[in-house]
């Protein structure tokens, strides 16, 4: 007995940089792989511990733990506002088995006007496609009315990243709104369990904490460098207190690889 197998090589980025870095200092990102490695730079609002080993499912086991590692926020053209969500873990399609969940707080009196969060379009394994819903929440959590998608989810095969993108005007915000947010993972697949959360994470849109500068839209070729520009933005530890630092996602890199937290000290 004996099973071909028909393989596409794909060429790979290799993305890393320090783990730190001082506001007023540099940060290289070094590419020792073989195709360009586009970087994703976001505000990083929150981080959760990887889950022991023993926690996770073993073969044969019916459910799935979706483990969130990082969050983070940006606003990529006006009007529009963006989460990038990081995982211990990849899967295998962005339908299947992880849903997340983004609750919105935009008037800071704890209670969510706004769920944000991902599914299929359409039925069960009907389209194969990702969306970005976002539906207004009463005051008891229940939904106002229906979920409308305003984009695809930014997300690909056998990956840990995932990218939503709002309007403001969705939420019932602008980039001045200081929002709060919290981020769900559950296993839309086999359980519909709650596996992980970070939560009441404060960020403004407009004033983060920390921005870096200097990353080339078209990508680190291999065996390059880019240098960016870390700067404490004035007022943004008030206006975000929850940023402690930068998420990068990496494009087109394993997916062992595919993300790295970067504390900044003041």
């Amino acid at each position: 007995l004996t099973l071909p197998w028909h393989v596409l090589p794909h060429k790979a980025a290799d993305l890393a940089t320090d783990r730190s870095v001082r506001a007023g200092g540099t940060l290289e990102i070094e590419n020792r792989g073989a195709a360009d490695g586009i970087v994703e730079l976001f505000s990083l609002t929150g981080t959760s511990p990887e889950i022991p080993k023993a926690a996770l499912p073993k073969p044969g086991d019916n459910f799935a733990v979706i483990d969130l590692a990082a969050v983070g926020v940006r606003v990529p053209d006006p009007g529009f506002l963006q989460f990038g969500i990081s995982t211990f873990g990849g899967r295998a399609h962005p339908n299947y088995p992880a849903e997340f969940d983004v609750y919105v707080d935009t008037n800071l009196d704890g209670v969510p006007e706004y769920l944000v969060f991902n599914a299929e379009n359409g039925t069960f394994a009907s389209t194969g496609q990702n969306l970005v819903f976002v539906v207004k929440l009463n005051p008891d959590g229940s939904a106002a009315g229906a979920a409308r998608a305003f984009f695809f989810n930014d997300a690909d095969l056998n990956s840990s990243n995932v990218i939503f993108t709002v309007p403001f005007a969705a939420i019932g915000a602008t980039a001045d709104t200081t929002l709060s947010l919290s981020v769900y993972a559950f296993d839309n697949y086999f359980s519909g369990n709650l596996t992980d959360a970070i939560e009441n994470m404060v960020y403004t849109p407009s004033t983060p904490r920390f921005t870096a500068t200097g990353l080339p839209e078209a990508g680190i070729p291999p065996g390059a460098e880019a240098t960016l520009t870390v700067t404490e933005v004035a007022g943004g530890a008030a206006a975000s207190p929850s940023q402690t630092g930068l998420l990068l996602q990496y494009r087109d890199s394993d997916v062992r690889n595919e993300s790295q937290v970067v504390l900044v000290r003041p």
